[in-house]
């Protein structure tokens, strides 16, 4: 049978069928935008909500394969999730009455001999300068004046802004605290029936569907869960290392370093870096001998955590290629800051999970990507 031009050009043309694909999310997007107001609420109810819950999943990723490991032997489940969780708060307990009084020092420390600090980190860059040939003397000083009369400039604002900043304070201050609340209750019964989760939303779904949808939670599962699992025990063995590397040194401060390079590791990539540059500052300032043994106590670091335990605890991959995890990072990080780039990386996986089964439905029903068969002679 001859088809007629208009499906010859339109109806059976990857291209056209793509471009028409696109006009229709790009429709949707503007009537969206359309009616942001619609949305607003929906989204001060997640700003409220998603917090305790977030928290509540990344504990219940750590968590889960000992409750399961409890249940594999004959342990019933709600016992072995009460157990843990006491286990849990005892453990908890016992860090904060070990462990805060000496970072409360070290941060009593800091705060009491800020001034010498700081005198100290200004005369370091004073004979940094002086030695450098990079930038020139009348550059500095013209970045310099630029940089008080930008200071100066926005006095006025900083002023006019102190009680809305003062109010961002409280809330962010109420948002932390209804997390801490109402997390270990989220976690209780996640931990508890978090099985039954999945099968309770695939139900709400066409029978045919089910499956599907079904395989799908379960790859989404086993790719956060493993990426979350991984991250996290990587950052705390990172976080223990560098505190344990910088005591042995003798280097200032070494349980506040080590525990601003546990949740920086989180980050991929840029996170170690990142929580390298306080201590190499740290260590610059001592002597030059500090500076070695700080890049000694990082290059170890690295040398475990690439060799050893990231091999051993990270688990199954995202198979994402780095390029892709940079853009992801950049853009996450620009949308939502630093939540964005911890959350970002998981947050793609499952989109690309999404769009991967989205798509194989799609190029199954259209028939648009079937390879012509050979003709038979």
């Amino acid at each position: 049978m001859k088809q007629n031009w208009f499906y010859r050009r339109f109806l059976d043309n990857h291209f056209a069928v793509i471009m028409f694909d696109l006009l229709l999310v790009l429709l949707a997007i503007f009537v969206f935008t359309k009616i942001a107001w619609v949305f607003k609420p929906v989204w001060a109810f997640l700003v409220i909500v998603a917090p305790p819950f977030i928290f509540a999943g990344i504990l219940y990723y750590l968590l889960v394969p000992i409750v399961n490991w409890l249940q594999r032997h004959h342990v019933p489940r709600l016992a072995a999730t009460i157990g843990l969780l006491l286990g849990l708060l005892a453990l908890l307990i016992f860090g904060i009455a070990r462990f805060v009084p000496a970072v409360e020092a070290q941060v009593t420390s800091i705060v009491t001999g800020w001034p010498t600090i700081w005198r100290q980190f200004t005369n370091w860059l004073m004979r940094l300068n002086e030695h450098q040939t990079l930038i020139s003397q009348a550059d500095l000083n013209k970045l310099g004046n630029e940089l008080v009369s930008l200071v100066s400039g926005k006095k006025g604002s900083l002023l006019s802004g102190t009680v809305s900043q003062l109010q961002n304070l409280v809330g962010i201050v109420g948002n932390v605290v209804i997390t801490i609340a109402t997390a270990p209750i989220i976690l209780f019964f996640m931990l508890k029936d978090g099985a039954r989760f999945p099968q309770l939303f695939v139900n709400l779904f066409p029978v045919r569907m089910r499956q599907d949808l079904r395989e799908m939670l379960t790859e989404m599962n086993d790719k956060v869960g493993s990426y979350v699992q991984g991250q996290i025990t990587v950052a705390i063995a990172v976080g223990i290392m560098f505190m344990t590397g910088y005591s042995i040194i003798g280097l200032k401060y070494a349980l506040i370093l080590g525990l601003i390079a546990t949740p920086l590791n989180l980050i991929p990539y840029f996170g170690s870096a990142l929580a390298m540059v306080p201590s190499l500052v740290m260590g610059a300032m001592t002597s030059p001998k500090m500076l070695i043994g700080v890049i000694i106590v990082f290059f170890i670091e690295w040398l475990l955590e690439t060799q050893v335990i990231s091999p051993l605890v990270m688990g199954s991959k995202l198979e994402l290629h780095p390029i892709t995890i940079v853009v992801v990072l950049l853009t996450a990080g620009n949308l939502f800051g630093l939540v964005g780039v911890i959350l970002g990386i998981p947050g793609f996986a499952v989109i690309k999970i999404i769009v991967t089964r989205l798509f194989a439905w799609y190029r199954q029903v259209s028939g648009l990507y079937d390879e012509p068969k050979e003709s038979k002679l």
